[in-house]
């Protein structure tokens, strides 16, 4: 019995802690709640600020990089783009505040900051300080560069078609380099084709028939150009193609002629100096280029090319003919009115003013190639008149004053010279002009400035060794406004190198091509150079 009984106690023993266990678990179950619930909270928390701060830090970053690429140039212009950029691009999780944002200048960077206060799932467990996340952008600088190419007779055939091919590489590079700036503008490209002269304006801008003979003006011509080549007067009425100071866009437009838009180079010291054009100082302005009528074949010494109309008058010599004025009446008489001489050259004013028309500073890259495209290979060398338009395109300074002024912060102005000849005034014989006609005028009206002056009998080296003189000079004013110079000298087998190597920035900035075919690993190199030029001036 007593074992019975003992079982039975036993069961009943095992019956009723079965029945405890249940309230055993219970208060686990409450401990365990108590425990893990902050826990669990804790760690929704802990992700919930990892999610808005990667949130608050990719605003912020595209904020910045917004407000680097404004225009602003002072703190609170800055901190305005920066706001309304943050303000529009942040998403906060329900409950977060954004609690402040600055942006600001620090040299040459946009720097920011910006504060999130998030709500908090477990606040007796875990702080909540706010998110503070920072970002900072560097201002790249922009580049001002001049293409300066050589479009004369010799670059024709494989020479010119390289050339446009790799300057559009060229270019190509430049703009990939550019769409990785920050700044708003980080790039613009002016093109300066030259011969033996420089085409300042588009032939297409330029109608005869709508020029005011009275005034001197005309639709789209510039106002620092002189029709009636007052400087050539200044100098003296000897150094004038023309036998009174007379209007040459008139005289086109008598013969029913329009002018084409090539310029000569300006009166020495002018013709190196980027000296705003002055109506006041003659020799400041620009005289547009005017081929004139040579004599009649049968009056004139040997060698007359560009003969299209009839001299007139009686008892003249070879020079008067040629300096008479009223033969362009508005009734012309014509020798030649169509037809070309020397290899390409139209008879006419504006005979050697067929180059594809100069490009001003521009932010467009593809019109820049296009203008590459159309350019044309015809005329002789003369490398100060490119160069000097190179250097107008880029200056602050008239006719053009297109560039950012100098010493703007984190601008670098870049001239690419490159050229497949020495300077040239070529030689005519027994011609009493004893040059052809160009950018310089004929050799007897003394435009290169050197002592002695050049003379219809100057050897071929003395003139070039003027123009030498003249492009060194040059150079050395470019450089001092601290534009950097890259030269290129392409197949040339005569005379020196050293006057293009003095003129590039450094040594190794001059770049002797000694076969065409390599001419685009001149402008990778010049590419990599640009992009490595540390933009902090």
């Amino acid at each position: 019995m007593r074992n019975l009984f003992s079982g039975l106690r036993l069961t009943e023993f095992l019956a009723s802690g079965a029945r405890d266990q249940r309230g055993v678990s219970a208060v686990a179950f409450a401990i365990s709640f108590a425990v893990l619930t902050p826990m669990a909270l804790g760690i929704f928390d802990v992700y919930q600020t990892t999610d808005q701060r990667g949130k608050l830090q990719d605003s912020l970053d595209a904020a910045t990089l917004y407000a680097a690429r404004s225009a602003s140039t002072t703190n609170a212009q800055i901190d305005a783009a920066g706001d309304k950029a943050l303000g529009a691009n942040l998403q906060l999780i329900q409950g977060a505040t954004l609690q402040s944002s600055d942006f600001s200048l620090s040299g040459n960077k946009v720097v920011a900051t910006a504060t999130v206060a998030l709500p908090g799932l477990a606040p007796m467990e875990y702080t909540h300080s706010p998110i503070t996340v920072t970002s900072e952008v560097e201002r790249d600088g922009q580049l001002e560069i001049a293409l300066v190419l050589d479009n004369t007779g010799s670059m024709a055939g494989t020479k010119i078609t390289t050339l446009q091919t790799q300057a559009k590489i060229l270019i190509d590079k430049l703009v990939t380099a550019a769409q990785r700036s920050s700044d708003p503008n980080p790039l613009k490209i002016s093109l300066v084709p030259f011969s033996s002269t420089v085409r300042v304006q588009p032939t297409t801008a330029l109608s005869g028939a709508n020029y005011d003979t009275t005034n001197h003006t005309g639709p789209n011509i510039p106002s620092w150009i002189d029709p009636q080549g007052k400087a050539h007067h200044a100098a003296g009425a000897q150094f004038d193609t023309f036998d009174v100071q007379t209007d040459r866009l008139t005289m086109m437009r008598n013969i029913g002629a329009s002018w084409s838009g090539c310029v000569e180079a300006r009166a020495a010291p002018y013709d190196i100096q980027e000296t705003a054009p002055d109506s006041t100082v003659p020799a400041t302005l620009f005289v547009p280029y005017f081929w004139p009528d040579e004599p009649d074949t049968s009056n004139a010494a040997s060698n007359a090319v560009n003969d299209y109309l009839t001299d007139g008058g009686s008892g003249l010599t070879s020079t008067q003919k040629e300096q008479r004025s009223a033969k362009y009446s508005t009734t012309p008489s014509w020798r030649n009115q169509t037809g070309t001489f020397m290899s390409g050259f139209s008879f006419g004013p504006n005979a050697g003013c067929t180059l594809q028309p100069m490009m001003r500073l521009t932010t467009n890259a593809d019109a820049v190639k296009t203008a590459i495209d159309g350019m044309t290979a015809i005329g002789d060398t003369n490398i100060p008149l490119g160069l000097m338009w190179g250097w107008h395109t880029l200056s602050p300074i008239g006719p053009l004053g297109d560039g950012a002024p100098y010493n703007t912060t984190h601008l670098q102005k870049v001239i690419i010279l490159m050229t497949d000849g020495e300077d040239t005034f070529t030689t005519r014989g027994a011609n009493f002009n004893g040059s052809y006609y160009s950018g310089w005028g004929y050799i007897w009206q003394q435009m290169v400035s050197v002592v002695p002056a050049l003379t219809t009998s100057s050897s071929m080296t003395t003139r070039t060794a003027a123009m030498d003189a003249r492009l060194q000079q040059l150079c050395t004013n470019i450089k001092a406004r601290n534009i950097h110079i890259y030269t290129i000298r392409v197949e040339v087998t005569s005379g020196s190198s050293a006057l293009l190597q003095g003129c590039a920035t450094r040594p190794e900035d001059f770049y002797d091509v000694t076969n065409v075919a390599n001419l685009g690993v001149a402008f990778d190199s010049i590419a990599n150079s640009i992009a490595n030029l540390r933009l902090t001036h």
